[in-house]
């Protein structure tokens, strides 16, 4: 079995946000527009208090998504740097290349 480094517990807070992100994206895309063709169709939307929030503050939703999105990745990255960084050099995983010999 061979040792494993330990994994990275901002990527599953980042997989999270990306995941928050992009359903907030569709429910704010989605929303009004399934609510227009309700209205088109004659019959009035129903009313919650998900959609009025949706429609006033989705965008700043969506901006603190990004945000949150943003800040993990980089975090991410700098914990995989500094993990790389504190390796010695005799746990290189990927063997040197060999020269040929042309003469054979």
């Amino acid at each position: 079995m061979t040792n494993r480094e330990p994994r990275n517990p901002l990527y599953l807070l980042l997989l999270l946000a990306s995941l928050l992100f992009v359903v907030t994206a569709l429910a704010y895309a989605v929303v009004p527009t399934l609510e227009q063709k309700a209205r088109d169709a004659g019959q009035p939307p129903p009313s919650s208090e998900f959609r009025d929030a949706l429609r006033n503050d989705g965008w700043r939703w969506l901006l603190y998504e990004v945000v949150a999105v943003v800040v993990l990745s980089i975090a991410s990255m700098a914990v995989d740097r500094l993990r790389g960084l504190q390796k010695s050099p005799g746990d290189v995983t990927i063997p040197p290349m060999q020269k040929e010999n042309p003469s054979s």
